[in-house]
């Protein structure tokens, strides 16, 4: 009767483990065992001077059984971390940017904005055209009074200086 009750309890204990829970289980797993080690060592210290140390053993055993294995139900609930990728990254960052851009633009601090616009356009250009320059604040701090409006940095055809021909600097006669 005792066999089946026992592992029911261990079936429902290994099974229970959640990701939230499994830090404490970890941590109770790994005491349990450490102390049911220990036990086992002090017992077998004790036998010296007593003969009846059978009941002392298997007590000690199960203890540290049963704290390897709710050790491993926790280590095994523990999700494993995702890896980014590096252009997962920055997307996430040229969002959160964004989102940090706009709440500064109703603020009214634009030279955040402008210093958040750079970074979003090296980390995302799609973000940086397609969401940053679609909010009506941002363009506001962006392209605000005294600031020249985005554009090329390089224009696209070379333009040549027209030639001026000036009386001054004719020869003499």
């Amino acid at each position: 009767m005792v066999g089946p009750r026992l592992a029911l309890a261990f079936a429902l204990a290994f099974t229970a483990c959640t990701p939230a829970q499994a830090p404490k289980a970890r941590k109770v797993g790994k005491v349990m065992a450490l102390g049911g080690v220990g036990g086992l060592i002090a017992t077998s210290f004790a036998a010296r001077y007593t003969s009846n140390t059978q009941v002392l053993l298997l007590g000690f055993s199960l203890t540290s059984a049963v704290g390897i294995g709710t050790y491993a139900a926790g280590d095994l609930a523990v999700p494993e971390a995702e890896v980014e990728t590096i252009p997962e990254r920055n997307h996430r960052w040229a969002r959160i940017l964004t989102e940090r851009a706009a709440g500064a633009a109703r603020e009214g601090r634009c030279p955040r904005v402008r210093r958040l616009e750079t970074k979003v356009q090296l980390y995302d250009p799609e973000i940086h055209d397609f969401v940053f320059m679609r909010d009506p604040e941002i363009v506001k701090c962006v392209t605000g009074p005294g600031i020249a409006a985005p554009g090329p940095t390089v224009p696209e055809v070379p333009v040549l200086a027209p030639i001026v021909e000036s009386p001054a600097l004719e020869p003499p006669p």
